[in-house]
């Protein structure tokens, strides 16, 4: 069809231009613009998800540093809001992994935890220099025992400290790798694919690109639920579908939701720790027995709010005070006080914190550019995966 109206063409420009200008926040985040700790600050942890203390990150860079001077291996570890536009987590993951180049060229001894809090999903990336040590199955257990179980109970440093301490423990028991054979037709790509492809995207093509992300991917994802019954997500926007005849979902009037809730359920609402919704569908609803519509919870993505194992729902808050702050020669220590407010739950501990770190080195030169084997982040030293690991959810 033609567009012979000069207005729509003004909107459409002003709206390619409002984009590059005013970025939206809501989007998700390519691999492109997930921040490189080796360049940012010469560490391995980058938390664009906001999950971790600074503490947690200090010592998974300790860990990492150390596992890096002992064996050449590399690890990045990356939380992010989501992976959309990406097809998946999991391809996120790969493309994030071989961008950078994790791993020493020539050795692929790479490793990439993504934690994607919005898909409630965990993918560990390896290189092909590690898939011996740590085969798919094994990345698996780890990511089964000891990641998601903390994950589910809202401790996303506990996971995420405990999922890094166990990679690294079997990463250790190997043989320096400095031997490795890499398989045929894996080697790196040259640099010049690099430039081939940013000259693809150059130019008026690229404008459209993001114009059309930006009018696509800020729409609400379709979910298909059953007329009647109980679902938990995370907080996102989303359009509510019958499951029977797909037909779109009403809302229903929220002070008729506040009657079904428990007391539990209640209180969580109050702290905004859950927003509860109902949704019936109009066809369908009328030819159910029970209350007719399908509650939501949509759970807040906050680390501060916890599951209390009496009341089952995300009604405790966690407080954490620094009562000793570590240094680099000595161990402090944090008092965590969850409290919740639906039952008489009280619990208060004492965790170590582990000793700062040493300043990290300066990052390497500009001119790791050229020799990071393809690697778009330049910094790290240039190793690739074919896809290798395994993920869970939460």
């Amino acid at each position: 069809m033609k567009l012979n109206l000069l207005q729509p063409k003004r909107i459409f420009w002003a709206s390619i231009f409002s984009v590059i200008l005013f970025p939206l926040s809501g989007l998700a985040v390519t691999v492109e613009e997930v921040p490189n700790p080796r360049k940012e600050y010469g560490g391995w942890v980058s938390d664009m998800a906001g999950i971790l203390s600074d503490e947690t990150e200090a010592q998974i860079n300790q860990m990492i540093s150390e596992l890096e001077a002992e064996k050449g291996t590399e690890m990045a570890v990356v939380t992010v809001p989501e992976t959309s536009p990406a097809i998946s987590p999991k391809t996120f993951a790969t493309e994030l992994f071989n961008y950078w180049g994790i791993g020493k060229q020539g050795q692929d001894n790479g490793v990439l935890f993504l934690i994607s809090v919005g898909d409630r999903r965990v993918e560990i990336e390896t290189g092909y220099g590690v898939e011996a040590i740590l085969p798919d199955a094994k990345v698996g257990n780890i990511i089964d025992t000891q990641i998601i179980p903390r994950f589910k109970t809202g401790d996303f440093a506990g996971g995420t400290l405990a999922g890094t301490q166990a990679l690294i423990v079997v990463l250790k028991s190997e043989p320096s790798s400095g031997n490795q054979v890499i398989p045929p037709n894996t080697q790196p790509t040259p640099n010049n694919n690099n430039w081939i492809l940013w000259g693809v995207f150059t130019g008026g093509g690229i404008l459209t690109l993001i114009a059309g992300s930006a009018v696509y991917f800020s729409r609400p994802r379709k979910i298909f639920i059953t007329p009647e019954g109980r679902t938990r997500k995370g907080e996102g926007n989303y359009t509510f579908l019958c499951g029977d005849c797909q037909q779109p979902m009403q809302q229903v009037d929220h002070a008729i939701v506040q009657s079904y809730l428990s007391p539990p359920e209640t209180t969580a609402q109050k702290l905004g720790s859950v927003k509860f919704q109902a949704w019936k569908c109009p066809r369908c609803s009328q030819k159910k027995t029970g209350n007719g519509f399908h509650l939501i919870a949509q759970e807040s993505r906050s680390s501060k709010f916890r599951h209390c194992p009496h009341c089952q729902e995300l009604t405790i808050t966690r407080n954490e005070k620094i009562v000793r702050s570590p240094t680099q020669y000595s161990s402090g220590m944090r008092l965590i006080t969850d409290e919740c407010h639906s039952c008489s739950y009280y619990r208060q501990q004492e965790e170590i914190i582990p000793p700062l770190p040493p300043p990290p080195p300066p990052p390497p030169p500009s001119s790791s550019w050229g020799d990071s084997g393809g690697s778009g982040g330049g910094s790290f030293d240039g190793g690739s995966s074919g896809g290798g690991g395994a993920g869970g959810s939460w």
